[in-house]
């Protein structure tokens, strides 16, 4: 009964909002990688039911040079508000969604990165003109469909000790060595389970070897204990409520020095660190 009474009240209220005005259309991009493009379509996905309530539609646009599969955003993508397009057809008055625009969110730094969204998730909804109260804001979102996602993995994929993100980032966040990486992953992969993103041999396991996608590497990271990597798109998958409570430490490498007060998280800026790697894992 309360069932029937939420979605009778929730249809009532998307009539009245048609009747006082008809739809109303957003426009936002971002023009750089994965990882940016994917905080900002999970939350637009979290609010989908408030965006249909208002009867607000958004067209968000993204880069093809740099998104070669757009499908890895299209899952986060509840089409019947949110349609993506080529940002080659971004109309001037598109709002940059990107933490590296300072005139977004003013006088915060991103290097907080939890504090920061919090702002830069608040401002959104400023735009949209929804109401904060009982919105999740936080950089961690519940993603309750990755449950899913999980229970349909190989088992190799479960229960991981520890995830790593060992792919090479192509936004500067470090200076890559794979031979480093490599020689890192086959001596954690002797003493623990653990799954890479990147290839490394043939006895490890790996996503990309198996196909699957960054909302995957999401739903692994739910019940894994460690993670350990680059801090790159990959990672972005991984800010979730159910990975915020499953991951002992997060263990990442970046140039910049990158916070976040909801974890247990330590940034290295120099891979030379991987050599010693396992003294993190207490």
């Amino acid at each position: 009964m309360r069932t029937y009474k939420k979605h009778k009240a929730r249809y009532s209220r998307r009539k009245r909002s048609k009747q006082r005005g008809g739809s109303r259309e957003f426009h936002f991009y971002n023009e750089y990688h994965y990882g940016d493009n994917i905080l900002n379509l999970k939350f637009l996905r979290n609010i989908s039911e408030n965006l249909k309530d208002k009867n607000i539609t958004i067209k968000y646009y993204y880069d093809p040079i740099y998104i070669k599969n757009p499908d890895e955003l299209q899952r986060y993508v509840d089409s019947k508000v949110v349609t993506l397009k080529s940002i080659n057809d971004k109309p001037a008055n598109a709002v940059h969604l990107w933490m590296g625009d300072s005139n977004f969110v003013k006088n915060k730094s991103y290097t907080i990165i939890n504090e920061y969204y919090k702002l830069f998730y608040e401002k959104i909804l400023s735009i949209l003109g929804i109401r904060q109260e009982s919105i999740n804001t936080s950089l961690f979102q519940k993603e309750d469909y990755l449950q899913d996602i999980y229970n349909k993995l190989d088992s190799k994929f479960h229960n991981l000790d520890i995830l790593v993100i060992n792919a090479e980032p192509n936004s500067g966040q470090l200076d890559y060595n794979k031979s480093k990486m490599d020689a890192a992953c086959i001596k954690l992969a002797s003493k623990y389970k653990i799954a890479t993103t990147s290839p490394v041999n043939d006895s490890i396991n790996c996503t990309f070897k198996d196909g699957l996608k960054l909302q995957d590497i999401g739903a692994i990271s739910t019940h894994a204990k460690y993670i350990i990597g680059i801090n790159s798109g990959p990672i972005v998958a991984c800010f979730n409520t159910d990975t915020q409570k499953s991951v002992k430490k997060w263990i990442l490498f970046d140039k910049t020095p990158m916070s976040n007060t909801e974890i247990n998280m330590v940034v290295l800026n120099s891979l030379d660190e991987i050599d010693n790697i396992e003294k993190y894992l207490v």
